[in-house]
């Protein structure tokens, strides 16, 4: 048997099964939305009973995950616990890092969406064009370490430094981006807005157009109000419903059934 448990139910309460589920559901959404990259991106739950975090098992892409049996139970310090016992996504220091460090945040993603990588090789600040870059409350950081995989427990607590206590966000130099958020509606909408704010920006840039952006005291009035929880509940719905017409459409990279790895 290549399986940790053979039953990784027995150790999911029934809110804990709902909650994967709608975490499945949300790398399916990143798929449809422009975070997906081949069979690389992962996302992550904080386990609500203090064992680790539950992580995307390796070998899917976000298109290919389909429900709670598609993850994977890890401590902080990188054990498999529960799930498919084939191989760990090595980056699982990110979620682990940031995790611990953010008692605060409950979902972590790391994608390699196509303006979010491109806006990673730059050094200048992301500034909202719109309401979409009005998500944050200041430009995301970028962590300039490494463009490698981070792979090392202390470059995943380093990252968690870079991100500090209130950022959603932060660009991986080169590489991609992590975002978080308080709830894994919440984390979708920071993830679908961080890739629109990202593709904004480079296009008004490449207009060579004077431009400017909300700052001071209105950036602060639009960001307290934009990311209210009702909203992410909402907006998490209008995908879920975009993502159900784009299966139903036979969409190749949201299948309606398990491809396998």
């Amino acid at each position: 048997m290549d399986t940790v448990t053979e039953h990784v139910a027995e150790v999911m309460s029934d809110e804990l099964r709902a909650e994967l589920d709608k975490l499945a559901l949300a790398c399916r959404i990143l798929e449809m939305e422009g975070h997906g990259s081949r069979t690389l991106g992962h996302a992550a739950l904080r386990d609500p009973e203090g064992r680790g975090m539950w992580l995307k098992r390796w070998g899917l892409t976000l298109g290919e995950v389909f429900d709670h049996t598609d993850f994977q139970l890890i401590d902080f310090d990188g054990k498999l616990l529960a799930g498919d016992g084939k191989k760990r996504h090595s980056e699982w220091p990110i979620h682990a890092g940031i995790l611990k460090a953010r008692e605060d945040l409950n979902a972590v993603a790391h994608t390699h969406p196509t303006y979010g990588r491109i806006f990673s090789a730059s050094t200048a600040k992301l500034r909202p064009v719109s309401n979409a870059g009005s998500y944050f409350f200041e430009p995301p950081p970028r962590y300039t370490v490494t463009s490698e995989l981070i792979r090392k427990p202390e470059e995943g607590d380093a990252l968690a430094e870079v991100l500090g206590p209130r950022h959603l966000a932060v660009f991986l130099r080169n590489h991609g981006v992590v975002f978080c958020g308080k709830t894994v509606e919440h984390m979708t909408i920071i993830g679908i807005h961080l890739e629109e704010a990202c593709r904004e920006m480079l296009a008004i840039a490449a207009s060579g157009l004077d431009w400017s952006w909300p700052e001071g005291e209105e950036q602060d009035r639009k960001f307290g109000s934009i990311g209210s929880p009702r909203n992410m509940v909402l907006y998490f719905q209008h995908f879920a419903n975009k993502l159900a017409a784009a299966q139903a459409l036979g969409h190749p990279s949201l299948p309606k059934d398990r491809r396998g790895i």
